[in-house]
């Protein structure tokens, strides 16, 4: 018996974004609830990738160190360790409260121009069979959306609980 449900065992994966921390916090507690024992959630952050135009809008970057351009590179990925901080102490909270113990990875993937795209592209590789999403700010977010309408081969489920 054991062995079947190891073998039905769902990985789902959970999009956590900085815009919208409410949502992910949200959609954290979702796929806890839902989760079974053995099975295993991924939570995600893609960030955005620096603007060209910040580094223009600088009046001269040729006076920018190599220092300055690190800072401006490792802002999102510094800004994502400090969120999933956020996201652990709602699952944890969420987990002590349901009484369950479910695997949970935390991963910040490398900065990217199309983070619709690599969520998808993310779940593919891990081999998610569900994607839990927040709405995007005030539930309006543009990547819901998207993820529901390209998604194949996986359940999305968009979790608006925190709205009213």
């Amino acid at each position: 018996m054991f062995a079947s449900r190891i073998a039905r065992s769902t990985k789902m994966m959970v999009g956590i974004s900085i815009k919208d921390i409410q949502g992910a916090k949200q959609a954290m507690r979702k796929a806890i609830d839902i989760a079974q024992p053995g099975d295993k959630i991924v939570a995600l952050n893609i960030p955005k990738l620096v603007p060209e135009m910040m580094l223009s809008s600088m009046n001269d970057p040729g006076d920018a160190t190599e220092e300055t351009f690190a800072a401006l590179a490792n802002l999102p990925s510094r800004a994502g360790t400090n969120m999933q901080a956020q996201i652990k102490e709602a699952a944890e909270e969420e987990m002590q409260k349901l009484g369950k113990e479910i695997s949970v990875d935390y991963k910040v993937t490398q900065p990217s121009g199309d983070v619709k795209a690599g969520i998808l592209a993310a779940c593919k590789a891990e081999g998610a069979s569900m994607l839990f999403l927040g709405p995007g700010v005030g539930g309006n977010g543009s990547i819901p959306p998207f993820c529901v309408a390209q998604a194949k081969g996986l359940t999305v489920c968009i979790v608006r609980d925190h709205l009213e």
